[in-house]
């Protein structure tokens, strides 16, 4: 099996001018791969390459012919060079809280499959639900008070909250049903 070099980023936190700031950090460690792992980053890093010859072919169409980096600044007022780069003071503004990304790709997935799960919920309300019940539970749910209900479907509130509760107890009664 072939043994790779796989960059892991974390986040670090450094106090720069006495101020905690988060900055990212790669750390490689070997990793054992198959076979098909290693053709697959073997074309990644082809195209990683293609990337960048493309990059470069921009920048001469533009005509930029030189990078600056913000290192070569880095110079105090006595001429001399500063002891930290100027990278290490930028403030990692992604992760400023120390977060690791994997949580971060995990949260967003949590959160994706709770928008999809109240969608699936709405449907299933909307065909369990008479009209008019769906009507008052789906304002309900977006928020409105009952007043507000009210006076945007021109009933009494009354009948709001007797929709309301009727509409409760259906789905209290199909989810009893589902239980079983």
């Amino acid at each position: 099996m072939p043994i790779i070099r796989y960059p892991i980023q974390k986040s670090v936190a450094k106090t720069v001018h006495g101020r905690t700031r988060w900055f990212c950090k790669y750390e490689y460690i070997l990793v054992d791969v198959k076979d098909e792992v290693a053709e697959f980053l073997a074309l990644d890093n082809k195209q990683a390459k293609r990337y960048k010859w493309k990059i470069e072919k921009q920048m001469q169409d533009a005509k930029i012919y030189t990078q600056v980096y913000l290192d070569d600044f880095a110079v105090s007022k006595d001429g001399s060079k500063l002891d930290f780069p100027v990278a290490e003071t930028i403030e990692d503004t992604v992760h400023s809280y120390g977060r690791d990304p994997l949580e971060i790709i995990m949260e967003d997935k949590v959160e994706k499959g709770r928008a999809e799960f109240a969608e699936l919920m709405s449907k299933m309300y909307a065909f369990v639900l008479t009209k008019k019940q769906y009507e008052v539970w789906k304002l309900n749910e977006d928020g409105y008070r009952p007043s507000d209900i009210a006076r945007l479907l021109n009933i009494d509130e009354s009948s709001v909250r007797e929709r309301l509760r009727n509409a409760q107890k259906r789905i209290s009664q199909i989810a009893k049903q589902a239980e079983k």
